[in-house]
């Protein structure tokens, strides 16, 4: 065995040596974003308001107490981005709050963040508000004028509404899809017509050539890890970065029209749903395939998926909740709540009734029991889960 020891002169000597030495500059930890808390935890919330209400209130998840954002503009749509609120007048002024709940995935493992939550703003466009979009670093929000004004998100972060771009859509669509450091953009070439493909762009509105697909009439649009997916009128487009590179496959949708209601999914995850009166659609981003579910008769406004391969939800224009089995299309069980909007996360689902002045807990895997019944303190009408 060797043993090495240093005598009582030269360690004092070292130790007076290191006295005068510069400290090392201490690293950044993994994760670490200024002016936030980082927590183990998801620190979900129900961001909701009034019909014409002039606040926005954050109901949080986990302890029932709620906070209260004045806002400037009579709320009519709420979109979300998992950090952002946006309020829609439902003309042509957009106010972005900033719900100071977020989660970050880094696919083997996610960070989860909470600061101040209050409006960034507003900004006021040329035609009415027909689309937003936020991912990543950008934020797309369409007119029905055809032309998308792109918003740099990160500036979002910093309390400053700044804008990147305008892009005239050469059509009647206005919808850009922010994936990556890019944008995926419906086009045409009549603007008395909807787009009639998707193509990449980057984040000045400049075309790329990197890629362009089919879409007709496109619409709907949801990013899974699997991948970007649009719909369109008859088909989906999944577009994934392969190499940096986007990479677009067009999926054939059976069952009609592909719903312009909009895609309802757990977060981080590959699968999400679609429904109207003609049924569900569920797509998987990873396999690029999509399952059609008949509506049995029944008129669905909204759909999810747990992403868990056996089970999708679906919401009836009765406020019922249903949940089917997605390879065999039955039920699987349903539950009347008089609910007018439905989102989920990894572990429940939340359903406003808003004369009821409630939000619905549903757990979704134990037959949707009803988990919890939270109080309101005003209508939720419109209403969006942030935090997830």
């Amino acid at each position: 065995m060797i043993r090495i020891s240093l005598s009582a002169a030269l360690v004092a000597a070292l130790a007076l040596a290191g006295c005068g030495a510069e400290p090392e500059p201490a690293e950044t930890p993994h994760g670490y974003v200024a002016g936030a808390e980082e927590l183990p935890e998801a620190q979900s919330a129900i961001a909701y308001a009034a019909r014409g209400g002039q606040s926005l209130r954050l109901l949080d998840l986990g302890t029932e107490q709620e906070k209260q954002i004045g806002l400037t503009v009579g709320a009519q749509r709420l979109t979300e981005d998992g950090r952002f609120v946006y309020v829609s007048d439902g003309d042509r002024t957009l106010e972005i709050v900033d719900s100071g709940v977020w989660s970050v995935d880094h696919t083997d493992h996610v960070h989860h963040y909470r600061a101040p939550a209050r409006t960034v703003g507003t900004v006021t466009f040329d035609a009415p508000i027909a689309s937003v979009a936020g991912f990543g670093v950008h934020t797309a929000v369409g007119t029905t004028g055809g032309t998308i004004r792109i918003l740099d998100r990160r500036q979002l972060e910093e309390g400053r509404i700044a804008e990147v771009a305008t892009i005239d859509s050469g059509s009647s669509t206005a919808l850009a899809v922010p994936y990556g450091q890019g944008l995926l953009v419906a086009v045409g070439d009549d603007r008395n017509q909807p787009a009639d493909r998707i193509v990449a762009m980057s984040p000045d509105g400049r075309e790329t050539g990197a890629l362009q697909a089919p879409c007709r009439a496109p619409r709907g649009w949801v990013v899974l890890r699997g991948g970007a997916v649009i719909a369109c009128d008859d088909s989906l487009v999944r577009v994934k970065l392969v190499n940096d590179t986007p990479t677009a496959e067009v999926i054939d949708a059976p069952g009609g029209p592909v719903p312009s209601t909009g895609f309802g999914n757990r977060p981080r995850s590959n699968e999400a749903a679609t429904a109207d009166r003609g049924g569900i659609w569920s797509v998987n981003a990873a396999k690029a395939t999509v399952r059609h579910l008949p509506a049995g008769g029944r008129d669905l406004v909204a759909a999810a998926s747990p992403a868990d391969g056996d089970m999708v939800l679906a919401l009836d224009a009765s406020g019922t909740l249903i949940s089917y089995d997605v390879v065999s299309g039955k039920k699987v069980a349903e539950s009347a709540l008089r609910a007018t909007t439905l989102t989920l996360d990894v572990n429940r689902a939340y359903l406003a009734e808003p004369r009821a002045r409630v939000i619905h807990e549903v757990d979704y895997r134990d037959r949707l029991r009803v988990a919890r019944t939270l109080r309101a303190t005003e209508q939720p009408d419109l209403a969006v889960e942030v935090g997830r």
